[in-house]
């Protein structure tokens, strides 16, 4: 049974599609991955002149047609554009033909590197990232049936029914199991070990920081496991945490960078000497600053040509040993976010409170902007806000979730004009000064 298959047809998307392409095109030298990409690129850059009034109107402006497009290089001749450039001219950045784009979502994007954007992708886009991630289990020796799972964000709180079953009915299908991480109690801890004990767990995916803290219990209480791998997501991977993962979990661990705006951009192969860019859907350049401008070269219902998305990293100058020629990151850096920590003993990753926000709907009914929460003291929240005042109910919404996770802390919100970026140039969702 072809899981992805029935994946593909519950969700209108086309990954094995794409995925076959992509188990051929690892092995393009630099020559022929370049004629893929500007195969891409040129019909993205049509699709922007015809359709794309920024893009349109820049490129008439300074005198650039589809045509003239021959190499990827020329991506220099458009402009670098931010989060905030596309916010200010949002309806430029609609392409005027969106009503026939096949499988338009919007979603909210903002994380570690800056403030609220509502970006979209396409059926195409979805598509194509998931490729990646299937290849990405090929390289850990990760089969669609082998047993995953997953300790990583979701929900705070569930819309609706719907978003349960079909979580529930992916579970089944990928054989997965999912726990939240923002549940740091005994109960949820005692969860894990139990599915760890009476299942073959092959993928351990998870926090980097929460996974590292969940061994460390295990080490103490003297537990060991047996996982084929473990990959992990949205923050830094050190050495110390891939030594205990090898120590306790007798796993290999594999890294991965994306951002919320592109989707997947890299993975580490199984040599572990760097993160192979997924050149087949973005070109990425680097500046003198080692800072990322991507080019996704798939989503044509937002065009992201030359974004910056302010995160750093160093590309390496080898080739990787598993002979794949595709550009590899030596090391992500500025993925950085703190934790906040209850008083009774209970610690917040960032990403639940960006959950609660949007699923609350306290973002879309007060024009929220940005958000940070500071801990100040170890009883003491300060939530600063570039939004409309919440109610006195929002307000409680999140009192009363925040304190059932961190005890009855004090919360103080605080309504500002603009919330400073820090000293490196990123937003940081969450600062914790204790």
């Amino acid at each position: 049974m072809n899981i992805t298959k029935i994946i593909d047809f519950l969700s209108s998307k086309n990954i094995e599609y794409y995925y076959n392409i992509y188990k051929e095109t690892q092995w393009y030298n630099e020559e022929q991955m370049r004629n893929y990409q500007l195969t891409k690129f040129k019909k993205l850059i049509e699709h922007c002149y015809t359709n794309v009034p920024f893009y349109r109107n820049y490129m008439k402006d300074n005198k650039i047609f589809p045509n003239d497009i021959v190499s990827m290089e020329q991506a220099t001749l458009f402009p670098v554009v931010t989060k905030e450039l596309i916010k200010d001219r949002y309806k430029d950045f609609t392409p005027l033909n969106l009503k026939l784009i096949k499988g338009v979502k919007s979603d909210t994007t903002g994380g570690t590197t800056g403030n609220i954007l509502v970006k979209r992708n396409d059926a195409i886009t979805r598509s194509s990232i998931w490729a990646t991630f299937k290849r990405f289990y090929d390289w850990m020796d990760i089969a669609e049936r082998d047993k995953k799972l997953f300790l990583m964000g979701g929900h705070v709180i569930r819309k609706n029914r719907l978003d349960m079953l079909k979580n529930k009915i992916t579970n089944i299908l990928t054989n997965s199991i999912s726990f939240s991480p923002y549940d740091t109690s005994e109960e949820n801890y005692r969860n894990i070990i139990n599915v760890l004990e009476k299942n073959d767990v092959a993928l351990l995916r998870g926090y980097s920081q929460f996974l590292f803290s969940f061994c460390q219990r295990l080490e103490n209480e003297g537990l060991k496991f047996n996982i084929k791998a473990v990959t992990t997501t949205a923050e830094p991977i050190m050495p110390v945490h891939r030594e205990l993962f090898k120590k306790i979990l007798n796993a290999e661990t594999y890294d991965q960078y994306g951002c919320g705006e592109i989707g997947g951009i890299a993975y580490e192969c199984e040599q572990h000497s760097g993160l192979h860019v997924s050149e087949e859907r973005v070109y990425l350049e680097v500046n003198e600053s080692n800072q990322l401008i991507i080019t996704d070269l798939d989503n044509f219902s937002m065009p992201f040509i030359r974004y910056f998305n302010a995160d750093e990293a160093i590309v390496s100058h080898k080739k990787c040993r598993c002979g794949r020629e595709s550009q590899v990151l030596e090391k992500i850096l500025g993925r950085t976010c703190d934790y906040v920590k209850g008083i009774n003993g209970e610690v917040l990753h960032w990403a639940y409170f960006w959950h609660l926000v949007f699923d609350s709907s306290i973002s879309k009914n007060n024009n929220l902007r940005k958000v940070q929460v500071i801990q100040t003291q170890k009883d003491k929240l300060k939530i600063r806000l570039v939004s409309n005042p919440l109610t006195n109910a929002e307000e409680e919404i999140w009192i009363k979730n925040i304190q059932s996770r961190m005890g009855k802390i004090n919360i103080e919100f605080s309504y500002e004009d603009d919330i400073e970026n820090s000293a490196s140039g990123k937003y940081r969702p969450v600062i914790c000064n204790i």
